[in-house]
């Protein structure tokens, strides 16, 4: 069964129809779900649950489709504490971003006091040991907190900013809030909203190292806390270099490592062009698509935020994508290392056999990776892996 129109968020009350009626015949997954709500949120015929796993479904974004609009809350307004972390801190464009966030708060009943981080592990610590109600950070600090939304850089499973839209369209949906909710040691965590922060490529200091083949035996800054990253570069044979966010741009640009993985937005603010120098470039593959998440501890929240903070993100997705589009453009041309359909098919082939040991070892999100293996095929049917079904 393919479902047509963009999952709108605006018919709630249909949507608890869909999930009340979802559970009475055992589906209750989110891509069960999904299967139930058609262009205008209406019930459809129902799938075995035996059945969702082999049924594609369509996500178009409608060009007429308008967000969920915020209404003000008529209590008082309760003071929390926000902590962003940005690049450049509260010089940053992703922290005057969430300075139009803090306004939208202000209807939902929270006065937000933002405080910037240029140290990502910090601002992450201090959101776990409560000192912030709030925090903005990526994908891979979230992971600790909740390994569904933590498992979106997954190498190679968001191809292009379209994938990248879908999927978060899916994520802001009311009936994807079970999967935003996590608890851990008593704690209660819930991701209340996805950004794009764009694309990560390779960047390497000499052009020849093209294709995964030339890998072995270079060195690679990784993130100390990203096991994947880690896993990743021991199967290809090469030398893992234990970095962070605050160091590994300068071992590049020294010429300590060979390889760094970055957005490319990071180009300019972190001046990562000094370590491709003449020789270096940019592999034009997307290794993974770079989230900002906001989590949020949602007992210090007024009830609903959490899901009217994801819809309001979710529309502000073009914003957010235009800041990433600005940075990009920076990028000289003349760095992007144009990659042959052969070492582009051998980067797919490796990103999906990591992929699937990575689920093995529950790094990667197993519901997630189903989610975004859908996505690839809806828009992409002819893909191999379409007809297998490892993920």
């Amino acid at each position: 069964m393919r479902l047509r129109g963009y999952l709108e968020v605006s018919k709630q009350g249909m949507i608890a129809q869909a999930q009340k009626y979802a559970k009475s015949q055992g589906v209750v997954s989110l891509l069960g779900l999904m299967l139930f709500m058609g262009s205008a949120g209406s019930v459809v015929a129902a799938l075995p649950s035996h059945d969702v796993n082999k049924n594609l479904i369509t996500i178009a974004p409608s060009a007429s489709s308008k967000a969920q609009p915020i209404v003000r809350s008529s209590t008082e307004l309760v003071k929390r504490r926000l902590c962003v972390w940005d690049i450049m801190g509260q010089n940053g464009e992703i922290y005057a971003k969430l300075k139009d966030y803090q306004v939208k708060a202000a209807t939902l009943g929270v006065d937000f006091d933002l405080k910037g981080y240029v140290d990502e592990r910090v601002a992450s610590e201090d959101f776990r040991v409560r000192y912030c109600d709030a925090a903005v950070v990526t994908g891979l600090r979230v992971r600790p907190f909740n390994s569904f939304t933590g498992s979106i850089e997954a190498v190679g499973a968001i191809p292009s900013y379209d994938h990248m839209r879908t999927l978060i369209s899916v994520l802001s949906n009311p009936a994807a809030a079970q999967y935003m909710t996590t608890t851990m040691d008593g704690q209660t965590y819930e991701v209340a909203g996805i950004m794009p922060f764009g694309a990560a490529y390779g960047f390497v200091n000499d052009r020849k190292i093209d294709s995964p083949e030339r890998l072995p035996g270079k060195k690679i800054a990784i993130f100390d806390y990203d096991k994947a990253e880690a896993k990743l570069v021991r199967n290809l044979g090469a030398q893992s270099d234990p970095s962070d966010v605050t160091n590994f741009a300068g071992k590049f640009n020294n010429g300590k490592v060979d390889i760094v993985i970055s957005p490319a937005t990071a180009y300019r603010p972190l001046e990562l062009y000094r370590g491709l120098g003449k020789t270096g470039g940019i592999v034009d593959y997307v290794l993974a698509q770079v989230s900002l998440q906001l989590m949020i501890h949602p007992d210090r929240f007024p009830e609903g935020f959490g899901q009217a903070s994801r819809t309001y993100l979710a529309s502000q997705y073009d914003a957010y994508f235009k800041t990433v589009q600005g940075y990009e453009s920076e990028v000289d041309p003349a760095y992007w290392v144009r990659i042959t359909a052969d070492s582009r098919k051998r980067y797919q082939d490796m990103a999906r056999t990591s992929r699937i040991d990575l689920i093995k070892d529950g790094i990667y999100d197993k519901r997630m990776m189903n989610l975004l293996k859908k996505i690839r095929c809806q828009k992409e049917p002819s893909l191999a892996e379409c007809s297998e079904g490892a993920e």
